[in-house]
């Protein structure tokens, strides 16, 4: 399915490029999330009118992140979990703890921004995780998984 991008969307494309997408992304998730619309002259024309006001609110949410990545760079939250008496996880950690993890230390982080790009945290330790907070914007933030 052909569609506009609104918006910048990371591994796609920039604001007015026109690109072939599965149709579930884009009526699931890039239509309703006002990202992308579909690509015909009306809508082409509308974009290109439209397309200094669109890269402006795109700055702006790129300044608001960039905000947001400085004051919580280089944070470290630590998270309890529970573990055999082997020392092995009941579980895993994954995007949702860290989340919670950095909302008790006054830190709003959305559990979508948190990269776990071998998944789930299966083992005590320090790891470095990355926060997408934009496809521009990302920082670099400190979680140690220790047992309770």
């Amino acid at each position: 399915m052909k569609i506009i991008l609104l918006d910048k969307i990371q591994k796609l494309g920039g604001i007015g490029d026109v690109v072939d997408v599965s149709s579930g992304y884009a009526r699931n998730f890039l239509i309703p999330k006002k990202k992308a619309m579909f690509a015909s002259e009306d809508n082409l024309k509308y974009v290109e009118s439209r397309k200094s006001e669109l890269a402006a609110a795109s700055a702006d949410e790129v300044a608001k992140a960039q905000g947001l990545s400085d004051s919580i760079s280089g944070s470290r939250v630590e998270i309890k979990v529970q573990v055999t008496e082997e020392g092995v996880l009941y579980g895993s950690v994954g995007t949702r703890e860290i989340s919670d993890a950095f909302s008790a230390i006054d830190f709003d982080v959305d559990k979508s921004v948190v990269q776990l790009p071998e998944g789930p945290l299966k083992e005590l330790g320090d790891y470095s995780i990355t926060l997408l907070f934009h496809p521009e914007v990302s920082c670099v933030v400190e979680v140690s998984v220790q047992p309770e």
